[in-house]
């Protein structure tokens, strides 16, 4: 035995199922599925300059930590030892600076040489231990700090 679906009857599901998915797309719109979480909040732009003494380092990476929100950023120092932060959410940060990370080891090639970086502290390199922090306020912000301050 066949079964015939008549065509207004396809045409009616098929109508139907349109519909339906048009609807779902809209409540998943209303109830915020599609946005980032956080998008919302205000932010500010940071420049961080790091330095020690009067040498910037030049070599590194900053990172902001929000410890009550988990909201962060980073960011590679330049030439200049700064770094340049955009979108971060205002609030209270706890400002840490790492050495660069080493180059991977290629197998059947001799390690690249691992380079110390005696001008950041490991006072610095954690969140427990930084005494670095700093405010993000609506708009550019501007910081400094200076490594041998952290000894």
């Amino acid at each position: 035995m066949k079964t015939t679906i008549l065509p207004t009857a396809s045409h009616s599901l098929r109508h139907s199922l349109v519909i339906s998915g048009c609807a779902l797309l809209f409540l998943l719109e209303l109830s915020g599925c599609s946005r980032t979480p956080g998008a919302e909040k205000p932010r500010g732009s940071v420049t961080i300059q790091i330095t020690n003494g009067t040498e910037p380092v030049t070599e590194g990476q900053v990172d902001l930590v929000n410890e009550q929100t988990g909201e962060g950023g980073g960011g590679a120092l330049n030439s200049e030892g700064t770094a340049s932060l955009e979108q971060v959410a205002l609030g209270s940060y706890t400002v840490t600076v790492n050495p660069p990370p080493q180059e991977p080891v290629i197998p059947g090639q001799a390690p690249p040489e691992v380079k110390s970086y005696e001008n950041i502290p490991s006072k610095v390199r954690q969140i427990k231990t930084s005494p670095f922090k700093l405010e993000v306020k609506s708009g550019a912000n501007e910081f400094a700090f200076d490594l041998k301050q952290a000894d």
